[in-house]
């Protein structure tokens, strides 16, 4: 019969202790780079959204000047990705104070009930090469939609930028009625650019 002395036992208590230890180091340690990883908050740099809409057969354009985007985007990580934006309304900047004013009237806007547009990530799947599309609920006043939105990503070890271009019908979201000088087709222009 083999026997351990009460030395030896003690010792092999002591090292699979730190095994255990070492262990649950490790797993701790490669757990919290996962989630760092994946909540990896971006450090906006830059976001401007332009406009245009055609009016009397011509372009007027316009942009908002207050623009905040939330992200997290991790393109080999898309499930825990979103790319949250609020607007503040009263930022439109056409250029034209008197035609901004009229924008921001309950005629259009509504600025005085409804401070804020906001688009809401549901998901980020990936087209192709740098290419993507975000799903996601724009709302304008109280409408909120369903909105499919391209996506052209290009990134490096510290930056990020995101571009997209996309129409919307203004009338779908109640901003203005019907009107034959004015088109209800608005083209939108989004540029973001964030630090990793």
């Amino acid at each position: 019969m083999f026997y351990l002395s009460a030395s030896k036992i003690g010792a092999a208590i002591e090292n699979n202790k730190y095994r255990h230890m070492k262990l649950q180091s490790l797993l701790i340690l490669f757990f919290s780079c996962v989630v760092s990883s994946n909540a990896q908050q971006l450090v906006q740099n830059k976001a401007e959204v332009d406009f245009k809409i055609k009016n009397i057969g011509m372009y007027v354009d316009g942009k908002f000047n207050d623009v905040a985007i939330n992200s997290n985007f991790n393109s080999e990580n898309l499930n825990e990705s979103y790319i949250n934006t609020t607007i503040k309304v009263n930022s439109i900047n056409t250029k034209n104070t008197k035609r901004d004013k009229h924008l921001l009237s309950d005629d259009y806007f509504d600025a005085a009930s409804y401070e804020d547009i906001k688009l809401k990530t549901t998901k980020i799947e990936k087209v192709s090469e740098n290419k993507y599309k975000l799903i996601a609920k724009l709302t304008i006043k109280e409408t909120t939609k369903r909105i499919v939105i391209p996506l052209q990503v290009n990134e490096n070890e510290e930056s990020i930028t995101i571009r997209s271009n996309f129409n919307i019908n203004r009338r779908d979201y109640k901003v203005g009625g019907s009107s034959w000088i004015l088109s209800n087709t608005v083209k939108i222009e989004i540029v973001y650019i964030a630090k990793k």
